[in-house]
């Protein structure tokens, strides 16, 4: 019963863990491959996640608009652009953490 009880306690202790270093992925993700282009003097506007109210990210990923972008498919995960969305609402102008950290 003990060594179950270790092995429940390491599984969960390494759950909290990844979910931990997830956490902060939507914003590495978004500085490291979004600011390719989401940068001054790229090809997109500069961006960040104050610019718009969460409502607007969401709509902004519902309907897809970086499909008409080229090969955006082959940049970036669905898993990685779903950490992205998540993080721009979470600090989006009208959240109760706003980030006006841009992409340089």
């Amino acid at each position: 019963m003990r060594r179950y009880m270790v092995i429940l306690a390491a599984f969960l202790l390494c759950s909290g863990s990844i979910s931990i270093a997830r956490a902060g992925d939507g914003k590495n993700i978004f500085m490291s491959k979004c600011g390719s282009c989401h940068r001054a003097g790229g090809e997109a506007a500069v961006c960040a996640p104050s610019k718009y109210a969460a409502v607007q990210w969401q709509r902004f990923f519902e309907k897809d608009r970086h499909a008409a972008k080229k090969n955006i498919k082959d940049q970036i995960s669905p898993a990685d652009l779903k950490d992205v969305q998540e993080y721009l609402v979470k600090h989006a102008a009208d959240s109760e953490q706003p980030e006006s950290l841009g992409v340089k």
